[in-house]
């Protein structure tokens, strides 16, 4: 009876930690809310039945493992965040780790004892015992080793990198697979045990190396989309800056042709000639005096010449945008935030060019020491249905996705938020920023 205890308890803690460290390692998709803790019990309680049932019917695993990763991902596709890469990669690496830290200990202790595998896995003895205290202790050592990494790493990976890093754990667990095998096999054959010992130490230096590598290129991927995203972020300001000066160019050109506007006015009244003087003030008014596109006016010269620029592009594109600005713009530097509010008003305006009478709305404001930017954009159909990561449809192919993550990279300066979700024909970017001081 305390045998069967034991062994159950160590079965629902490899099951625990099996669900577990996909869902840390990748985040839950539905934050921590009831949906999130019923897939997770409901994915522990899934791998719990299949280890209990695999185990009434053989002494080990081997090759319908499997079953194990096809869990997982199942339930990373349905509950937690990433790619599906991501999500095959981690369930790879859980179940590639458990195999080969198992096969490593049995074949460690077939090696140094008078027992074979099948005793090892079957008997109850003080051996039994100082195995599973010890695959335990190191399984969790090595997943809480490996999640500490990824906290510090995050991982940026083309699909060819996906597809290099899974093909090692897959072959990792397959040659682990055979070597159980052969050990399994050929009892107790020094010729077995020795190739055996040998051929695990490889599979785990090959797997720590290929880890590392992992990291390395990641790192190097970062790298690259850190200059990139800095490049686009340099050609905004520079643009920023030329429309402000721009705008402050008509103004100026306006106001030196001011006195001359209101001398021909007054010449007109004086020679009594009211009904041309009001012909000529109502179409200086219309035509003149409209100061181009200056509609908004802050405290920050920059973050108008951005604003009033979109509005112009809007009125030429037939879209009726609104805005209310209530909020400190001056808490945030004001080239991230005119970088940041450019970017989602191009987003908008892209989606509203695809459709008939479309409509932005502008609002910035203050709450809770946040200064928020929320902007709403009418859509016909779901945007995030059919593009979930926001990729832009300009035929720029070089700078797809990067005025998307330009847009996290800066809110991520300010230790905000952003969230993107849409309800009642409107695709909302809502952006929360921490006001600092």
């Amino acid at each position: 009876m305390m045998w069967s205890i034991i062994e159950l308890a160590a079965t629902a803690f490899d099951s625990f930690v099996f669900v577990e460290f996909p869902t840390h390692y990748l985040g839950w998709k539905y934050k921590k809310d009831k949906k999130s803790y019923i897939g997770f019990l409901l994915c522990f309680l899934a791998i719990l039945f299949t280890t209990l049932v695999l185990n009434s019917i053989t002494l080990f695993e081997s090759k319908v493992g499997y079953i194990y990763t096809a869990i997982l991902v199942a339930y990373g596709i349905f509950f937690l965040n990433g790619s599906i890469f991501e999500k095959i990669l981690t369930a790879s690496i859980i179940n590639g780790l458990k195999l080969i830290l198992s096969v490593a200990i049995f074949t460690l202790f077939n090696y140094i004892s008078d027992h074979e595998i099948a005793e090892l896995i079957t008997d109850r003895s003080i051996i039994r015992l100082l195995i599973i205290l010890l695959d335990k202790a190191v399984f969790f050592f090595l997943t809480r080793m490996i999640l500490r990494t990824q906290k510090k790493n995050k991982f940026t990976l083309s699909h060819a990198d996906w597809f290099a890093i899974f093909g090692v754990f897959l072959m990792s667990f397959i040659a682990a697979v055979l070597v159980f095998d052969l050990i399994m096999i050929n009892p107790k054959s020094n010729h077995s045990d020795w190739v055996a010992v040998m051929i695990v130490v490889s599979l785990i230096v090959i797997n720590v190396l290929s880890y590392y590598i992992f990291i390395t290129i990641s790192a190097r991927n970062r790298e690259k989309f850190q200059y990139s995203l800095k490049e686009l972020q340099l050609a905004e300001q520079e643009k920023s800056l030329i429309e402000m000066k721009a705008s402050y160019e008509e103004v100026r050109k306006i106001r030196h042709d001011m006195k001359n506007y209101i001398e021909c006015a007054i010449t007109l009244l004086h020679n009594k000639k009211h009904q041309e003087a009001m012909s000529y003030l109502e179409s200086l008014g219309n035509n003149k005096m409209s100061f181009g596109t200056l509609i908004v006016v802050t405290n920050s010269d920059v973050f108008n010449a951005v604003l009033n620029s979109k509005i112009a592009l809007c009125k030429q594109q037939g879209i009726n945008i609104k805005y209310q600005i209530n909020g400190n713009i001056t808490a945030i530097a004001e080239l991230d935030l005119s970088i940041l509010l450019a970017n989602l008003l191009d987003n908008a305006i892209e989606a509203c060019m695809k459709i008939e009478n479309g409509e932005i709305l502008v609002k910035i404001y203050e709450d809770r020491n946040y200064l928020i930017i929320n902007i709403n954009n009418s859509i016909n159909d779901s945007v995030l249905a059919t593009n979930p990561n926001l990729i832009s449809t300009k035929t720029d192919k070089h700078k797809h996705g990067l005025g998307t993550l330009s847009i996290k990279d800066i809110v991520n300066q300010y230790n905000g938020m952003v969230n993107y979700y849409e309800e009642n024909g409107q695709f909302i970017s809502d952006v929360w920023l921490k006001i600092h001081g």
